[in-house]
């Protein structure tokens, strides 16, 4: 686990979000896409469930947890609604707060297993898991900004 690795992954997201234009992300390339404000909540939505993996994983091996549901959480919570800059600094702070709980699990809990339907996985996995989680939607998120920009010409 490589924790310096995924600090820059977040680093790398930040300074896209930083370089966003709020005129930008509330824009809808097509019916059914997320918007670039969507797409932070959704990666908020990520944060928040993963937080709670972690801690439940810190203390022990976990059995069940509720299904995490993207489409439908960004859909019902309407983030595109919301401030894209309010939206920015929610997710930056959120993983500000990730990180510190990540420096801090001990080293045997990184073995602790959450029991999922698709078979065991253990903590060092899914904190792997959510650096790679937030590189494919940084890519994504490039991707769209690039679509927009198209757009727009």
């Amino acid at each position: 686990m490589d924790l310096k690795k995924g600090q820059d992954i977040i680093e790398g997201f930040d300074a896209l979000l930083h370089a966003t234009d709020p005129a930008l992300a509330h824009v809808r390339v097509t019916s059914g896409a997320w918007t670039l404000t969507e797409i932070v909540g959704h990666l908020v939505d990520s944060a928040a469930n993963n937080h709670q993996r972690f801690a439940r994983l810190i203390s022990g091996n976990l059995e069940q947890f509720p299904p995490y549901e993207a489409e439908n959480f960004v859909m019902v919570q309407q983030y595109d609604g919301c401030d894209f800059a309010e939206m920015a600094n929610f997710w930056r702070q959120y993983n500000w707060l990730l990180m510190h709980i990540m420096q801090i699990i001990p080293a045997n809990a990184l073995e602790n297993i959450w029991q999922r339907p698709d078979g065991p996985k253990s903590l060092r996995t899914l904190i792997e898991g959510y650096f790679e989680h937030i590189q494919m939607h940084s890519d994504h998120y490039r991707e769209r900004m690039q679509q927009i920009a198209e757009d727009r010409k």
